[in-house]
């Protein structure tokens, strides 16, 4: 018996119509599956970027109290003018081109070390702009000059406060000798002497402002008021000294000060007995003995009313929140650029003078104008002026300076 197994048109319609179907129900059911693949890969890339623009506007807002900070000790700050109208430039060069600037903050620095102002001065522009390299060491650097000014204004506002208290434990006493002075018959105003009566609280008084107790997500926290006023003086004193030296590389340790005042105590995990009595791996932070930090602390050992272990573990929550902090602030740079240029200017100075005006140029030039650097000095007598003044051991002797300077503008 033969089979006839060629399809009828009707079949063929029929098998037609069936693939449709089942192919609409492939779509449907595979189609929202890969469409969520493509999708989810879209919004993670949007997210990646949004995160990179979060980090980036974080690291211009912690950078802008930071840069005039760095103007003022490189010595490029702009001393803005008294009744000047507007806001001062941000440094010297936006006042007018660089080697007239140059020239003319040259000029100031001889005149300050008491050289004449007959010297020639020859100011070249380096042909080629060098590019340097921005490290995580100076990433991390730069947030901690961020706390190092940080530290220098809270000190200075507790040095403030401690003085404010002193002259208001003068008035108190003084004003209490003067009352008890006062004869139990003198007369005495009895409007004066009842108390006001208190204002009952209202909402608007008890309610605190908006944004009052907001912190600022780029500030350090202060040094905790647990610790005797007289106390955070040494201490932020002492962070400040010690931070200004590892900034400048004088540092005993070349580890961060911080770390080296605390020290972490680890205790093993222990298994029990079947489970019982079982205790997790624990990790306990300690003041390190011997430390500066330690030591200070140990000033306020027997004072009425002090509690050193108190202390302690105040000081050690500041050290790690402040160590949080600095390691938040440094993952918002990592995103900054990792290479910034800077335009280099050399300058050919010769001129005549004694060898103490020259350490003070050398000394103005180190600390008030770090933009520039002294790369080579040739010092010769100046035999001519030396026979003129004869041997006249009173005199000094004038020297000839040839000196090379590198201006650097950031």
């Amino acid at each position: 018996m033969e089979l006839d197994l060629q399809l009828t048109p009707r079949s063929r319609i029929l098998i037609a119509v069936l693939g449709g179907v089942l192919l609409i129900l492939l779509v449907v059911q595979v189609g929202p599956a890969f469409y969520r693949v493509f999708a989810n890969q879209d919004a993670q890339v949007k997210q990646e970027q949004l995160l990179k623009t979060k980090n980036l506007v974080n690291a211009a807002e912690m950078l802008k109290p930071i840069e005039p900070k760095i103007y003022e000790d490189t010595g490029l700050a702009v001393v803005p003018n008294r009744g000047a109208v507007g806001q001062p430039t941000a440094t010297l060069f936006d006042t007018g081109f660089p080697e007239t600037v140059i020239r003319s903050r040259i000029d100031a620095l001889v005149r300050r070390a008491g050289i004449q102002q007959n010297y020639q001065l020859l100011t070249k522009p380096v042909p080629a702009k060098q590019t340097q390299k921005l490290t995580i060491e100076n990433r991390g650097n730069l947030v901690l000059y961020h706390y190092l000014k940080h530290i220098e204004a809270e000190e200075a506002a507790l040095i403030e406060l401690r003085e404010q208290q002193a002259d208001d434990d003068g008035f108190e006493k003084l004003m209490g000798a003067w009352l008890s002075g006062i004869g139990e018959d003198d007369p005495v105003d009895s409007e004066e002497a009842e108390p006001e009566p208190e204002e009952p609280a209202t909402e608007e008084t008890e309610r605190p402002m908006e944004g009052e107790d907001t912190p600022d997500p780029l500030e350090f926290a202060a040094l905790p008021e647990v610790i005797p006023l007289w106390l955070r003086v040494q201490l932020a004193g002492v962070i400040k000294d010690m931070l200004a030296r590892q900034l400048r590389g004088a540092a005993a340790s070349k580890q961060d000060f911080l770390d080296t005042q605390l020290h972490k105590v680890r205790a093993p995990a222990t298994p029990g007995v079947f489970g019982i009595g079982a205790k997790p791996a624990t990790v306990e932070i300690q003041l390190r003995s011997g430390a500066i930090l330690t030591e200070l602390l140990a000033q306020a050992v027997g004072e009425e009313g002090v509690d050193i272990v108190e202390l302690q573990y105040a000081l050690i929550g500041y050290i790690e929140g402040i160590q949080q902090k600095r390691a938040t602030l440094l993952a918002h740079l990592e995103l900054a650029p990792s290479t910034y240029q800077t335009e280099h200017y050399t300058v050919e100075m010769k001129f005549k003078t004694e060898i103490d005006k020259l350490v003070n140029l050398n000394h103005l030039i180190e600390t008030g104008a770090k933009w520039l650097q002294v790369r080579d000095l040739r010092i010769s007598a100046d035999t001519q002026q030396a026979n003129a003044r004869g041997r006249n051991s009173q005199s000094e002797t004038a020297l000839n300076v040839d000196m090379l300077l590198i201006a650097r503008i950031f």
